[in-house]
């Protein structure tokens, strides 16, 4: 199931408060598997009852949205003026291709322009562009022709465009959107597995919206969930690549992230030491991580309810917030076994 359910997930679109596809498929996947239900703003939760109901309730949450862009402008030449949905790097993007969503859902590639170097000032010297400085071009030879031909219009969703590739001499995967599809495949795929085998613990999967523009899904949903505690499940930047930053706490190819701190929430010692546990009786391979920036919904979720015991785990992602992105499909299969290992043995949580 992996390779193809994530391939699935990550060619979805599904830009902060534009989840819906995304939404479409968890309940599609899972409709089969526990109780569905979805709140007003797109949470979606899946809840599959435990064998004990003296067990501790266990939550689990990954995001479904990604990273995108909307169209904030458009030129009397036809070109696309835009903002970011979610954190980009204006670096990573000039060049890069896009698709614009038109409002019967055509899909128009594009890519993002600025000022070719031909006409820099000479002794001028190039410089880093901000988002307002570049453009996307699709092609369009006038305003005009962009809202009635292509039925693009202030507002418009504009994705990634990034075929999904898998080296098996690597067993490497390259795509969009990891952030936080690889949490949301791993959550289905947990919840199939559960349902096959069984655990004493009642799960709640959640499925959440709206992270990357400020955690807003996790906000409603830590108003209503019950929970005994919670895992976030993530796609967290890879740290191995060259830098000066220090040594490298996620590498590709070394096991599932099992984050200690960052500077949204600090995970709670007791399920921390439950996973490290598990993890090392299993004969599961985990890389612990303390970050100095960062944040996930964990950000709510360890504050609802008087408090939530929570930990966030995940697959080391090499490149996120950026068009092109590539993980390891064994830290996957390793934050996957870790997840189900973690469900087997909510009973001794301190």
């Amino acid at each position: 199931m992996s390779i193809e359910l994530i391939k699935e997930l990550t060619q979805l679109s599904g830009p902060s408060g534009y989840e819906g596809d995304v939404g479409d498929f968890i309940r599609e996947k899972l409709a089969s598997v526990g109780e569905l239900t979805t709140d007003r703003i797109g949470n979606i939760v899946c809840r599959i009852e435990g064998s004990d109901p003296q067990a501790p309730h266990l939550l689990m949450a990954a995001h479904q949205d990604e990273v995108a862009f909307m169209v904030s402008d458009i030129t009397g030449g036809g070109f696309l003026r835009f903002i970011g949905i979610g954190g980009w790097n204006p670096i990573t993007l000039p060049s890069s291709p896009v698709e614009v969503i038109s409002e019967s859902g055509e899909r128009h590639y594009g890519i993002i322009g600025q000022l070719p170097p031909h006409f820099i000032p000479k002794g001028e010297a190039p410089k880093v562009p901000t988002i307002d400085e570049l453009f996307i071009d699709i092609g369009a030879r006038s305003m005009e022709e962009v809202e009635e031909l292509y039925q693009v219009g202030i507002g418009s969703i504009i994705v990634p465009y990034a075929p999904f590739k898998y080296n098996p001499k690597g067993e490497v995967l390259f795509s969009k959107a990891f952030d936080d599809r690889i949490g949301v495949a791993a959550l289905i795929e947990l919840a199939h597995l559960v349902k096959e085998k069984g655990v004493a613990s009642t799960l709640s999967l959640a499925f959440t919206v709206q992270e990357e523009v400020g955690v807003r899904g996790a906000k409603v949903l830590a108003q209503s969930i019950e929970a005994d505690a919670a895992i976030v499940v993530e796609g967290a930047p890879a740290d191995d690549v060259p830098s000066n930053i220090g040594a490298p706490q996620t590498v590709l190819g070394k096991g599932a992230h099992l984050r200690i701190f960052d500077t949204s929430h600090i995970g709670h010692p007791g399920l921390f030491r439950l996973a490290r546990n598990c993890a090392r009786r299993e004969g599961i391979e985990v890389q612990e991580a303390v970050r100095k920036g960062g944040g996930t919904d964990a950000r709510e979720i360890a504050l609802a309810k008087g408090g939530i015991p929570t930990i966030v785990c995940g697959v080391g992602v090499r490149y996120a917030h950026s068009h092109n992105s590539l993980i390891s499909l064994s830290d996957y299969r390793n934050l996957v076994k870790l997840l189900f290992a973690v469900s087997q043995d909510m009973m001794n949580l301190e």
